[in-house]
Parts: structure tokens; sequence; C-alpha cells
């Protein structure tokens, strides 16, 4: 066990690239009534949205308040999101572009719109039409491309998954999650969902939020099949306490755990290759079934590869459509609202200078 502590910025993601597709989970956590004012950001590629969410996460961490970054799934070096909250104040910069497209549900109550897209000269674009509308093209076709390679791996993965629930031990793991959790009282009945991983041009990428966040870490070895079985259990059994609790589903299939962090006492089980338990222990297979499973991982890996093979050919297309977009930008135009919108915050946080 790891004993850690740390004033790190929180970072998760709230979107996925999944084995049935795109999973978004932007509207549980930007829920209108949980803010006093969300910015949604709009605007084409290369048009600064990033950019823009990572200057006001700094400027509002430099005066001291509670942020938490998103980032997307699929270029986890982008943002897509920033919560900043102060006493009882939260405000939320989001971009509310496609595939987590969103729009104003409470216009100018709530939730206020930010066109980025304003400061973009369109005869520019206009002369480019062509190659936008190319490239625009190749890069869903991309993306439909490493969906379906995904959608192979699924097939593989729910044969695996099959193999594996039929030899976990459901009782001897029930036991072991009794014991992990027994300091941890009860109270009132709160599962909040985030991500700490995601699928992409990179592979399986993680991020080490719980791992700075946590004061204590347990890490759950053996394969990640029967890491994430045994950490379902210790879900269960929160559940069944009225525990507190975060889920962190895997980016691949939701219905897998990668973590569970229990704020109370700041402990996290986060799912490793090697770690205090080893989840293999509660895992019985026959050899029959150890074959078959040879067989459909190859298979898993092979289709996963290749997916990811195509997200980075969707990811170098995005970036060809950001240079064109970003060399019709006038960025001062940006920084004006960028200024504005710091002030405005900076009010509704009740930020004195």
């Amino acid at each position: 066990m790891e004993e850690k502590t740390t004033n790190l910025i929180p970072k998760y993601f709230l979107a996925a690239n999944t084995y049935t597709g795109f999973v978004s989970y932007f509207d549980k956590l930007f829920n209108s009534q949980d803010f006093d004012r969300i910015f949604i950001l709009k605007g084409g590629p290369g048009t600064g949205k990033s950019s823009f969410i990572k200057k006001l996460s700094r400027k509002f961490f430099e005066n001291e308040c509670s942020i938490e970054e998103i980032y997307c799934s699929s270029d986890p070096h982008s943002l897509d999101g920033v919560t900043i909250a102060k006493d009882n104040k939260r405000v939320a910069i989001i971009d509310g572009t496609a595939p987590h497209e969103r729009d104003a549900k409470i216009p100018g109550a709530i939730e206020e719109l930010i066109n980025l897209g304003d400061g973009w000269d369109e005869r520019f674009l206009t002369s480019r039409k062509d190659e936008i509308l190319m490239l625009s093209n190749e890069k869903a076709a991309s993306y439909k491309t490493a969906y379906f390679y995904l959608s192979i791996a699924g097939k593989a993965h729910e044969l695996i998954t099959n193999y594996y629930k039929a030899g976990f031990d459901k009782i001897k793991s029930k036991t072991k999650a009794e014991i992990i959790l027994k300091d941890i009282f009860p109270s009132s009945v709160n599962i909040q969902i985030k991500l700490i991983s995601s699928f992409g041009r990179y592979g399986t990428y993680s991020l080490s939020t719980l791992t700075d966040i946590a004061k204590k870490v347990i890490k759950i070895g053996g394969n990640a099949l029967s890491s994430s079985l045994f950490l379902d259990e210790c879900y269960n059994t929160a559940v069944s306490k009225n525990i507190r609790l975060v889920r962190f589903p895997s980016a691949l299939d939701p219905n897998n755990t990668d973590a569970l962090y229990f704020p109370e006492i700041g402990l996290a089980l986060i799912r490793s290759s090697q770690g205090e338990i080893n989840a293999n222990d509660y895992i019985k297979v026959t050899d029959v079934d150890s074959e078959r499973m040879r067989i459909a991982e190859v298979l898993h890996s092979d289709a996963l590869e290749e997916s990811k093979r195509w997200f980075a050919i969707a990811s170098d297309v995005h970036f060809r459509l950001e240079e064109i977009y970003g060399g019709a930008m006038d960025f001062e135009k940006n920084n004006e609202i960028l200024n504005k919108k710091i002030k405005q915050i900076e009010n509704i946080l009740e930020i004195h200078r």
C-alpha cells in the first residue's frame, strides 16, 4: 500500500472510444443545475478552444480555486473542459463541438455560448473549401474504420470475458472486498462516474490522477479482466454498504472497472499488472477454455492494433485541418474574449483582486 499526498490538479476523461462506439459522460458531469455558469466553446478545429481552456485553468489555479481538468479521449494532450470552484460557487468551460456536441440548455441564466470562430477569415477558408471538405471526409472515414476494428476487438473481448466470469470465485473475492472496506463508514449513497483511461492513437492511455491525489493506493494485480472482476466485487460490496465512491470505467468497455476511489478516507483501488492483491488467484479456467481464450486474445490484440493505427490516421488528418483553420484565425480576438471571461468568472466566484 502506498501513502501519498499532493496538490496537483485532478485530470480526467469524460468520453471514450469503446467497443460499441463513442460514449460521452459530459452531460453527467456538466449538469446545468450543478453550476453557476457554464461557458460552451464553439468553433472549428484549430480555433484555439483547448488553449482557451488551458489559460483559464492556469489563471484560476493561481487564484487558489479548486480545479478539475477534462482531457480529450482522442488526444490526451488536449483539454476538452475545466471546472473551477471557490467556496460554494462553480463554473465550467467546455468544448461544445462534436463528438460531444453541446448547446445551451438554460441559455443566459446558466449557459453561455462563446464562438471562437468569430475570429477567423472566412474568405481564406472559402478559398480552401475543397481541401477542407476532402480532409473532413477522410477524417470521418478513418474514424469509421477505427470503430470497425474496435467492434471486432469487442467481440473477442466478450468471449474472453465470459470465460473469466465462469471461472471467477465471487465468494472468495467478496470476503477480501469486505476486509478492504471494513474501515469505511456508510454515508448517503453517492456514486460518481469518471474516467482515467482512453483509447486512441496511442492505444490505451492512462492518467496518473488517482495515484497523485489518493492518500492510500492499493494496486490490484493480475490479468486486466481478473482485476476488473475483483474491482467489480469491491464496487458491489461498497454499494451494499452505502459507501460513497467514484467508479472509473474502462475506456474500451464501460462494464469493466479500471479503479475505485473512496473519498471519505482517500483510498484508491487501481487495476495494475502487479499489485498487493493478485486477482488471478480468484480465477480458475480449464485447459480447454485457456486455449480458446488464447486464440481470442490474439484476435483481440490484432484488432486493437489496427484500430489504434486508424485512430492515428484520423488524428493526423485532424491536425492538418487545425493548421488550415489556425492559419485563418485572428487570435488577438480570442485574447480579448479571454480577458472578458476572466473578469466575468472572477465576479461569479467573488474573487477580489
